[in-house]
């Protein structure tokens, strides 16, 4: 790649001197020959039509834009945002990242594609893009409901970033913090959690209070299982104790040999030394499946789900059908795509061979074949939004349920043979409850209007703190004597856990040590990750901030001791209504601002001088609990 030299790669896990999000930074070396940008434009737009809405006037900046289109792939993901930087014969360009593996790679993408363009040779743009998204399934954000739980954490400007140790994400800082993966998070009860994976136990607390679900028993031995088939009456229902997405459930069995066959079936798929939990066997209930979901025990959204289905066109097989229907848009499978891909397996098999079709059989036309028995969107199902049909009876026995979890989201999966009249006059049962349930089939259900669930939940997360963030106080200089000063001011004003890092000593926590490492952003990360801070106080020099970058973003005071060119970026990050204390050695000054307006003005002395009065100011502008 000699006409676009690449050099100087860094990654940045936080806001940084570039960019005030995470991003992949680079410098841009181009030799002479590169043709004018028009010639890159027109063949660019052909794949990307809005960047001829944009005005581009560089090369450079053309890259940035190319990469971000690329890296965006076609899901209109939340990594948007770039900086370019003309130096003096080179460029150093910063692009956002998710994933900071597939940002590099856009961006090679992006040179290779530039540089076939320019000598003319035809680029395998739909291999690599293809590649790439695949790659991106399987990054963390390849998983559809914790993209979109970030991406709604991430609009709403609250800051996030992943805990690798940990294997989970935290969305805002210290005390406001949530941490954990997808609905699931650090304050949800493991109990409760538990709790709704184990069926029979769901069973038991449902009738407690008398609400609907279908009569049934745990079982152990096939004889078991079909002595109680016999005293339930056909058909039957046969599933494991311990599962989800609808795997392993067999439904509408007719016969002691189909209830003990499916029993068989569950019992051999139990993994060699892991003790057999039994199988639970239930009446079969009629109705159309549906999920209903609670957010903080309350109401959100509910689905109408339709199993996996093709309809006959009376010339292509079932098997060419699934192709058909998997080619289409809405089943991509992506994190942007409302529905599954419909996977051909001996479940799907079995259920079409039931109605003595298979996969080479040829529906009619209008013909609609049934794929699978369970209606669950992991398996191909579709979804339908029902939130507006619903009958508030029903929107009771839901939260009614969820008041008693303590857990963020509760998926309600019911059958009901009309969602609209109230449970107790129509038949409906409750055949599972979910601890962790998916969001995205509310978001983009394959019918119907959206609900946005996951906003709903970050806006449950943080109810009382719609930031995430705690006050912090950032400064270019910190002696070890402004620092402590600063500490006690806060304590005094309330905060009960304040940590202060400076450069010298490292990280403390109300005014004891706790760590000191190399890599700056570690130390500053290991301090936002308290659950109990409610206050900070971050020392960012020159050298830490171009090393490693700030991590931090959102100060509400910034203390600037003669700053060089480097270290002003901290002024970028001040919140609304944020205060800069400003000094400097030449004028003995110190001025205080407030959206650029000055509030205050004084001279110092010396040292003493200076930090007894940037304290005085800290006490007088500081937030108050």
């Amino acid at each position: 790649m000699k006409d676009f030299k690449l050099s100087r790669f860094k990654t940045y896990s936080g806001a940084n001197y570039y960019l005030d999000e995470q991003a992949v930074v680079f410098d841009l070396d181009m030799s002479d020959k590169i043709p004018d940008i028009d010639h890159f434009l027109v063949e660019i737009s052909k794949k990307f039509p809005a960047i001829k809405e944009k005005t581009i006037n560089d090369i450079p900046t053309l890259l940035a834009e190319t990469i971000i289109h690329i890296q965006l792939l076609d899901m209109n993901l939340f990594s948007k945002k770039y900086n370019v930087i003309e130096r003096e014969g080179y460029w150093t360009i910063a692009i956002q990242y998710l994933d900071d593996k597939i940002t590099e790679d856009a961006i090679y993408f992006a040179v290779d594609w530039l540089h076939d363009i320019m000598d003319r040779v035809e680029f395998p743009f739909e291999k690599k893009f293809e590649k790439l998204a695949k790659d991106f399934d399987r990054t963390l954000f390849g998983g559809p409901t914790l993209y979109h739980i970030l991406e709604a954490a991430y609009l709403q400007n609250i800051p996030l970033f992943y805990i690798y140790n940990e294997n989970v994400f935290q969305m805002g800082y210290g005390k406001y913090q949530r941490r954990g993966r997808s609905t699931t998070i650090h304050t949800d009860s493991i109990k409760d959690t538990e709790f709704t994976m184990n069926k029979d136990m769901v069973k038991d607390f449902l009738f407690d209070f008398n609400f609907p679900s279908p009569k049934g028993q745990l079982c152990f031995d096939a004889e078991e299982v079909v002595e109680q088939a016999e005293q339930l009456g056909y058909p039957v229902v046969v599933k494991p104790l311990a599962g989800h997405k609808g795997q392993g459930v067999h439904t509408n069995l007719m016969s002691a040999s189909e209830v003990r066959n499916a029993f068989d079936l569950l019992a051999s798929q139990v993994p060699e030394g892991k003790e057999w939990d039994g199988a639970l066997i239930e009446k079969q209930v009629n109705g159309t499946d549906h999920r209903l979901l609670t957010v903080g025990g309350k109401f959100v959204a509910a689905l109408e789900r339709v199993p996996a289905y093709v309809e006959g066109d009376g010339r292509h097989t079932i098997g060419e059908l699934i192709e058909i229907e998997n080619d289409t848009i809405e089943r991509l499978d992506n994190a942007r795509s409302p529905l599954c891909k419909i996977k051909v397996d001996n479940d799907l098999i079995n259920f079409i061979a039931a109605q003595d079709l298979d996969l080479n059989s040829t529906p009619k036309e209008g013909e609609r074949i049934t794929l699978r028995r369970v209606a669950n969107i992991s398996a191909g199902g579709v979804s339908i939004n029902v939130t507006d049909k619903i009958h508030p009876t029903n929107v009771k026995l839901a939260e009614d349920i969820g008041k008693y979890l303590c857990v963020t989201c509760l998926g309600i999966d019911l059958l009901a043979e009309d969602i609209s009249k109230p449970w107790t006059e129509s038949p409906t049962a409750i055949i599972e409850i979910n601890a962790g349930p998916g969001v995205f089939m509310h978001l983009a259900p394959a019918i119907g209007g959206s609900v946005n669930v996951p906003s709903k939940i970050i806006d449950h997360w943080f109810e009382d703190t719609p930031s995430g963030k705690i006050p912090i106080i950032a400064a270019n200089r910190l002696s070890k004597n402004l620092a402590e000063k600063l500490s006690k001011i806060a304590s005094d004003a309330g905060y009960e856990e304040v940590a202060c890092h400076t450069q010298e000593e490292g990280l403390f926590v109300n005014s004891e040590f706790l760590c000191k490492n190399e890599d700056y952003c570690k130390n500053i990360k290991n301090a936002l990750r308290n659950p109990k801070l409610d206050f900070a106080i971050f020392e960012a020099t020159s050298s830490s901030i171009l090393d490693y970058g700030l991590f931090f973003k959102g100060s509400n005071i910034v203390i600037l001791d003669d700053p060089d060119n480097t270290e002003e970026i901290l002024t970028r990050d001040l919140v609304p209504e944020g205060v800069l204390i400003e000094t400097g050695p030449r004028n003995k000054e110190i001025v205080v601002t407030r959206n650029g307006k000055e509030l205050k003005k004084q001279a110092w002395e010396n040292e003493e001088d200076l930090e007894n009065k940037i304290a005085a100011l800290v006490k007088k502008y500081l937030p108050r609990q």
